[in-house]
């Protein structure tokens, strides 16, 4: 309760501010006034140059400040930082020729000094990165980040290894420390699961939708479906990321600028994209149709956006680029329910033709693959050089 007061009397005091900046009296505004705005700003800026002040606090009070306000709190706190380390060499110093309790005490000490000169890094942090968001210069930042730098360098030097053991202990039992890493860690497991897990029922539920239909190919349905889990799984991790304070601006840069480049580099494959992507939305033939194209001909096995995978009967696998099939001639045997038979029967010139069209038509009435509509032909075709070829045309269902 006393820390949402807290909270509420820190915005009122930058609304308060902030209004007082952007809407002066202009020519009935009084010295006095500006004296009194003046002195509102003083304080503020005493608030967050505070040593004492929380680093939650100390993020709010920095939202109203300007670049060079900023530049002057960043002074400041670097000198806080320095005051600090200060007082960490004088207890690193007098740790060389101690022993016993003294040298107790003074690591004692030295470990307060650490914590509190920890929490004031992490507060010198805090004025950087409001100051890198008003736009600070690189030149500006430079000597502020080569001063962190150099202390992490220079107290890993200093500092004896049983100080650093017990620090390194310390930070990995702590839960700024291992413990929040560990926890981190498994709490992005656990969205990353989730993530998975609500992709999966999100793809569930398209393909129930795209199931009822009946006018979209079976490799669009999978695309769909596909293509959503991926959208749903990677829209969360990036939503899990930003939770965690992940910046994922700069993700979403990057993802552009690369896009550009693949696009030019991966000019055929993108033609293959565009290619399959046609195929399942016009449809021309699906999974477990038997096809002729690009001098290729068999079942379709497999379709993706980039290739298909065909089969032939003799149980060879082709893979044929989707560019390769969308600009060619397709020719889908399996298109229709029913399909023709062509067969040609030859017997010599001395065998009775009106004969053998008569066991013909018997063999076809009697065999239960054969539709009786349409009626299939049967007939003498051509006369050979060798035989007289009968043509017998049935008609079936193109399953069977």
């Amino acid at each position: 309760m006393r820390r949402a007061l807290r909270t509420l009397t820190i915005w009122s005091f930058i609304w308060f501010t902030a209004l007082a900046s952007a809407f002066p009296a202009g020519a009935q505004e009084t010295e006095a006034d500006q004296e009194a705005l003046e002195v509102e700003n003083d304080d503020l800026i005493n608030a967050v140059a505070d040593e004492m002040i929380a680093a939650d606090d100390l993020e709010i009070l920095l939202v109203p400040l300007t670049a060079d306000e900023l530049s002057q709190v960043a002074g400041t706190w670097q000198n806080y930082v320095r005051s600090r380390l200060e007082e960490v060499a004088q207890v690193n110093l007098q740790l060389r020729s101690a022993s016993g309790t003294r040298e107790d005490s003074l690591r004692s000490q030295l470990s307060s000094l650490n914590d509190s000169g920890s929490d004031i890094l992490d507060k010198y942090r805090l004025v950087l990165e409001a100051w890198t968001l008003k736009g600070a210069k690189a030149e500006d930042l430079e000597p502020h980040t080569d001063y962190i730098l150099a202390l992490k360098t220079g107290a890993l030097k200093t500092t004896d290894l049983q100080t650093l053991f017990q620090n390194a202990w310390a930070w990995l039992f702590s839960w700024d420390g291992g413990v929040g890493l560990l926890m981190a860690g498994l709490g992005v497991l656990l969205a990353v699961w989730a993530m998975m897990f609500i992709a999966r029922m999100v793809r569930r539920v398209t393909e129930k939708g795209l199931n009822k239909i009946p006018t979209i190919s079976r490799m669009l349905k999978r695309f769909i479906a596909t293509a959503v889990y991926w959208a749903v799984f990677v829209l969360g991790i990036l939503v899990v990321l930003a939770l965690f304070g992940v910046n994922v601006t700069p993700l979403f840069a990057v993802l552009g600028g690369l896009s550009f480049i693949l696009g030019f580099a991966l000019q055929e494959t993108l033609g293959n994209l565009a290619s399959g992507l046609m195929i399942m939305v016009l449809k021309p033939f699906d999974t477990g149709d038997y096809i002729q194209v690009g001098g290729s001909s068999g079942f379709v096995d497999e379709m993706s956006v980039v290739s298909t995978k065909i089969r032939t009967f003799d149980n060879q696998i082709i893979i044929v680029p989707n560019s390769k099939i969308w600009g060619d001639v397709i020719t889908n045997v399996s298109a229709s329910e029913e399909r023709r038979v062509d067969l040609v029967f030859g017997i010599a010139y001395s065998d009775n033709a009106a004969q053998s069209i008569e066991v013909l038509k018997d063999l076809v009435a009697r065999h239960q693959l054969c539709l009786k509509t349409p009626q299939p032909e049967i007939f003498v075709g051509e006369l050979g050089d060798n035989s007289v070829n009968i043509f017998c045309r049935p008609w079936s269902k193109s399953d069977d």
